[in-house]
């Protein structure tokens, strides 16, 4: 999926559903340089749960919440022809110590940018919420393919910085040189 897509979804949660989100994910990425994508993931506050299921009830345009709880829950939007696979995501695993909400204030504040109206984050964030999932591993492959297609490599040095800022600068900062040394197994060799 690439930019104008995800641009087209971010403007029907704004508009329709009026619930604040920053982009994220290869979605925000995608707004960077061109990697595809295979859905929309919208970071929200804690508190926007609630408004989501209630707005999201009996649409047509898009499938109520999945009825999993936890951090992470789907929905199907309909936008022109495409049906796009979306994903609201709570920054509370994000946040460390500093409280359920501080991880989206955050990068609402410092680490996105304005887009004609939607939000984007920053590529650190994204590999910062990568690197901090039990299943970090399995994101390395992503942070690879973002880097190859044109995301600066001090990205990951911002990064670390994010993970300071959340207490968690030592877990951070070794995913991170894990991902440096995948890099440099990848890297051609020159004689």
């Amino acid at each position: 999926m690439r930019e104008p897509i995800v641009r087209e979804v971010a403007n029907w949660v704004r508009d329709q559903l009026q619930v604040p989100f920053v982009v994220v994910g290869g979605s925000a990425i995608e707004h960077k340089v061109p990697v595809g994508t295979n859905d929309v993931d919208l970071l929200i506050a804690v508190g926007s749960w609630r408004r989501l299921d209630v707005v999201l009830e009996g649409r047509r345009d898009a499938t109520p919440l999945n009825a999993s709880s936890g951090t992470i829950r789907g929905t199907v939007v309909t936008v022109g022809s495409a049906r796009v696979d979306v994903e609201f995501i709570s920054g509370e695993p994000f946040s460390g110590p500093k409280g359920a909400d501080d991880f989206v204030e955050y990068v609402r504040a410092y680490r996105s940018t304005l887009s004609d109206g939607v939000r984007y984050a920053d590529p650190a964030v994204v590999f910062y919420m990568r690197l901090s999932t039990d299943d970090w591993q399995a994101y390395v492959p992503s942070i690879l393919r973002d880097l190859r297609a044109g995301v600066p490599g001090e990205t990951l040095v911002v990064t670390v910085k994010v993970a300071a800022h959340f207490g968690v600068r030592e877990k951070i900062s070794e995913r991170v040189e894990f991902v440096r040394k995948t890099i440099r197994l990848f890297e051609p060799r020159h004689h």
